[in-house]
């Protein structure tokens, strides 16, 4: 897809993923190692594959590699980096760079580490057992979160130069980056609700814990329960099986699975009674193992998934069946994050074994190098009116969550999106995940708005014929289709691939489900969090002495939207040069094994196999999060809490000075591993009678990484976030004004925005059925009168 562009990857650990999925894309990277080069370790391998290596001022100068790229990417902290300087020398340069907290603001200065920016971002106050601290996932994501992201801000910045001739800087906010998986808990403080509560693995439900991780007989497996129109089927045949091997009574099984949640709440049910029915469920998983579970959730169509080991992972036979590994000197790595009918990703190598293993090559690239290429001839100098995007038309048939907070970034970038879905089967977002002032309407659904910020909205009842018609006539305006029904739903409706391909040739159609479309689980049924718990990231994710926490909520569903908007954007690129459409078959669980990468390499080299320790770091004391002086014991709320990291010995001897326990900062970080325990009793004891946000400001001045834990009152009130226009209020026709979350990339030149949120049912239909269709009055008359029109 992007075999004509350079990139110069001056990035470390924290960015090194970027680089990964542009050579994936097909771009030529070239990795620019610092004198001595980089650690070799399982992280440089994952992330390196595919990349030439050369060693800056020994192999070349950097002028002269960033006189060869298109792109430049890096993390801030290179003194022989000068993006500005490049820019002003070849304004058709794309450069990015990738900060903790952003290059400017009050914390832009501040140290961090995976563990701060997780307690930083939201998403750590929500994850992990109420009556411990708050937790991280084992193997760290914030770097994960933010590399990809890095990687989409330059793909835009590549899309909109293809358009004007001109480059521009990305800036990408690390902390910005992990917010997202904190939602939809991250706005709930702007939209009058209580803040969430760590559940682990679950949610709090009046009181009381509704569990979605179970004891198997080899293991846990997670299991979405819960009642309503859309899951109490699910429910329904759950309790079925259960009934079946003995573990529940008659009466129980005659339940009714839809209205249970209602009769909770009213007070018909006692809340006890919900306790007992997640006993029985208990008692039944552990007498079966996780594979039997789930073969038996394939067949019974149940919302099951294994709580998979990195073993596991390993072992899959969807990933198998999808052929979705690269093996190289027998250990496999994550391959392809997307499968692409006419351009398949490349399949990369390993990385480079040595500093400067390329010097030659790239030496010989240089003195060869012609003209910087980008494709077909485009114009200098034009500056682009609207986004970045603009004029990129998209017809969005997603559902749920993952694939629609990426179309949701295409809309922030510019492009026209046009959201189609009816009223008859309302999305998930629209009936859960969250509502204004805790009253369910569907047009008062926080997550329905933040998803589809941006979106023309679009209700036509799908059953009728006629509105195939209409689905058509997208299809042949749009650029881009995408999709998240079950697998075969559009080929069902007609409206599949080939249909669709057929009446636009240069379409291209991205499918998104859990497990992708072909495989043995591909009519797996679930959402994120039975995702994330397939991929490995429940069993990482919680205490060492426990069941598995696993991430809050439907994790993957925010790790997919980058990849999701790296696929897009990269068929895109090819069909500007070649006029081609293609398909994409997207496999959330698939592309997230990339956020694991450096702990499967680990397991498959000999090592300890990953597993959930805490917050604890290997090899890294203290690394943990201690309870403040409002710390609320056994609440979950997440506040009062804070993260402190000492990497270092200096780091260490700050702080051990800064408690007046100058007996202690002489430790080195051998004595403070084996002593971690008695270190962390003497930490937490100090920091109990600390305020844990001045305590922060505290330990960043004297250069020790701290951050408080934050929820969502705090989030909204991060002069970081702040600083960087994070949160927006943008219009909304039912509740006047409503809270979205912005992305974590700034365009230096051609800025996003989202002009509205989430549209109401049709509020958009006939400026999209004239003006983008052209339908005039008797069309439309057409399809109201056979009621297609909702």
């Amino acid at each position: 897809m992007l075999d004509a562009y350079r990139v110069l990857d001056l990035t470390d650990h924290r960015g090194w993923l970027a680089g990964l999925l542009l050579a994936q894309l097909g771009a030529d990277v070239v990795l620019a190692e610092p004198a001595g080069g980089w650690r070799r370790d399982s992280t440089f391998d994952a992330y390196n594959r595919g990349k030439r290596s050369v060693v800056v001022g020994v192999d070349a100068t950097v002028e002269e590699l960033v006189t060869w790229a298109d792109v430049v990417l890096d993390t801030g902290d290179r003194p022989e980096v000068d993006t500005a300087a490049w820019r002003a020398a070849d304004p058709a340069l794309v450069t990015a760079t990738l900060t903790p907290y952003g290059p400017s603001g009050p914390k832009a200065a501040w140290l961090a580490t995976d563990l701060t920016l997780m307690a930083a971002s939201g998403q750590m106050a929500v994850t992990g057992d109420a009556d411990r601290p708050p937790v991280r996932t084992s193997v760290g994501q914030a770097w994960a979160h933010a590399g990809s992201d890095l990687a989409v801000g330059a793909l835009v910045a590549l899309h909109e130069r293809a358009r004007s001739g001109l480059g521009q800087h990305v800036d990408v906010s690390a902390q910005q980056s992990v917010t997202l998986p904190s939602l939809p808990a991250g706005l709930h403080a702007a939209v009058g609700l209580v803040p969430s509560h760590r559940e682990s693995g679950g949610v709090r439900i009046e009181g009381t814990h509704l569990r979605w991780v179970y004891p198997a007989r080899d293991g846990y497996v997670a299991i979405s329960v819960s009642f309503g129109a859309m899951i109490g089927p699910f429910q329904r045949r759950l309790m079925e099986w259960v009934h079946e091997c003995g573990h529940c009574d008659d009466a129980t099984l005659a339940k009714d699975w839809v209205a249970f949640g209602g009769q909770l709440m009213s007070g018909e049910e006692p809340m006890s009674e919900l306790v007992r029915v997640l006993d029985c469920i208990s008692a039944f998983t552990a007498t079966r193992t996780k594979n039997e579970l789930l073969a038996g959730a394939l067949e019974r169509k149940l919302l099951i998934a294994p709580v998979s080991t990195m073993a596991d992972v390993l072992a899959s036979p969807q990933l198998a069946a999808r052929d979705s590994w690269d093996e190289v000197d027998g250990i496999r790595y994550p391959g392809p994050f997307v499968a692409a009918s006419r351009t398949p990703l490349r399949r990369l190598g390993g990385a480079p074994a040595r500093p400067r293993a390329d010097a030659t090559a790239v030496r010989a690239a240089l003195a060869g190098a012609v003209s910087r290429s980008s494709g077909a001839a485009i114009p200098i100098g034009i500056e682009s009116e609207g986004g970045p995007l603009a004029g990129l038309k998209v017809l969005d048939l997603s559902w749920v969550a993952a694939a629609p907070l990426a179309t949701r970034l295409l809309a922030y970038w510019g492009a026209t999106v046009v959201r189609v879905e009816s009223s008859l089967r309302p999305d998930l977002t629209r009936i859960a995940l969250g509502h204004r002032d805790d009253i369910v309407e569907v047009e008062n659904a926080l997550t329905w708005q933040l998803a589809n910020a941006g979106k023309l909205g679009l209700a036509l009842t799908l059953s009728k014929p006629e509105a195939r018609s209409v689905v058509m006539d997208l299809a042949r305006w749009a650029d881009v289709a995408v999709e998240s029904f079950t697998p075969g739903t559009m080929a069902d409706w007609g409206l599949g691939w080939e249909e669709l391909s057929a009446v636009n040739p240069g379409l291209i159609m991205l499918s998104s489900c859990v497990m992708g479309q072909r495989g043995p689980l591909r009519n797996f049924a679930g959402f994120g969090n039975l995702a994330a718990s397939v991929a490995g990231f429940f069993d990482v994710t919680g205490w060492p002495d426990r069941s598995p926490a696993g991430p809050y909520m439907a994790y993957t569903d925010y790790t997919s939207p980058r990849f999701t908007m790296c696929a897009l954007l990269g068929a895109l690129d090819h069909r500007r040069r070649t006029g081609e459409g293609q398909y994409l078959d997207f496999s959330q669980m698939e592309a997230a094994t990339h956020l694991l990468t450096p702990a499967l390499v680990d397991v498959q080299r000999g090592g300890e196999a990953a597993t959930r320790r805490g917050n604890d770091e290997p090899g890294v004391v203290p690394h943990a999060v201690y309870p403040g002086l409002d710390a609320r014991a056994g609440t979950g709320d997440g506040g009062g809490w804070i993260a402190i990291v000492c990497e270092t010995d200096e780091q260490w001897r700050r702080l051990a000075t800064e408690m007046r326990r100058e007996d202690l900062a002489g430790l080195g970080a051998a004595d403070r591993v084996s002593r971690r325990d008695e270190l962390d009793a003497v930490i937490s004891a100090w920091t109990a009678r600390q305020d844990a946000t001045g305590l922060m400001y505290r330990l960043q001045a004297q250069g020790v990484p701290a951050h408080e834990v934050q929820n969502s009152g705090e989030l909204l009130a991060d002069a970081q976030l702040g600083h960087r226009g994070h949160f927006c209020w943008v219009d909304h026709p039912y509740v006047r004004r409503s809270v979205v979350d912005t992305p974590p990339q700034r365009l230096s030149r051609t800025p996003g925005e989202y002009r509205w949120a989430g549209p109401t049912y049709g509020q958009h239909t006939y400026e999209v059925l004239e003006t983008i269709l052209g339908y005039d009055g008797e069309r439309i008359a057409e399809l109201a009168v056979a009621e297609v029109l909702e």
